[in-house]
């Protein structure tokens, strides 16, 4: 059985996560989307890996404002209701983070092409950087990223992930942006809005604020 005080620096699977925070699978995903617990992914043709760093679990646990009866309140929310819900919001739940990691490859390798599947055709974006205003076609993301070039450095994380039977919302925290046009250590929040038509969750909007340096 996997322990919190095992050795290992490294926690590889949501059953180790789980493990290491004493806690089930299914709280520590909603954990994830929800309270930025520090979960990171690896990149597969079929299916994307997850792990995480004791050390950055520790922080967070440390960080989190507990009140009298939350420990219960955690409990009692990490036993699904009915199985087959659970499952359900789980797949959805995995779905959603490879759609979203299409995004992420692609800003990584500064390849647009990597981002494409992430996106509807008619995808449309709006935000601010540096105080300008910008709206229109998800064509200018790409053209973006193709400009800037490699930003191998980023750090994602998802702040939120929101699922509404066919709908959901994503907050994405990207920090340390290199590139071209981003210069160093830039940061961004961007927030998603998917349509899960035909079995495949893809993006319709992406919302942006890049924070001066």
């Amino acid at each position: 059985m996997f322990t919190r005080n095992t050795p290992q620096k490294i926690l590889e699977s949501w059953k180790q996560i789980a493990g290491y925070l004493e806690r089930s699978e299914r709280t520590v995903r909603r954990w994830e989307a929800s309270e930025g617990l520090p979960v990171h992914r690896r990149g597969h043709e079929k299916q994307d890996t997850v792990f995480a760093y004791r050390h950055e679990i520790d922080v967070w646990s440390r960080s989190r404002t507990k009140c009298p009866g939350a420990e219960r309140i955690d409990d009692a929310e990490s036993l699904p209701p009915v199985k087959s819900a659970n499952n359900g919001y789980l797949v959805e739940h995995d779905a959603i983070t490879r759609t979203m990691h299409c995004y992420i490859a692609g800003a990584r390798a500064g390849d647009s092409n990597l981002m494409h599947a992430a996106f509807y055709p008619w995808a449309t974006i709006s935000g601010f950087c540096q105080g300008v205003e910008y709206s229109g076609s998800v064509k200018h993301v790409f053209d973006w990223i193709t400009e800037n070039g490699p930003a191998p450095n980023i750090e994602p994380r998802f702040a939120r992930i929101e699922i509404i039977e066919t709908i959901a919302v994503v907050h994405l925290e990207v920090q340390h942006w290199s590139g071209k046009l981003a210069g160093a250590n830039a940061r961004a929040s961007d927030v998603f809005t998917l349509l899960k038509r035909n079995g495949e969750w893809k993006i319709t909007h992406k919302l942006f604020h890049w924070h001066d340096q």
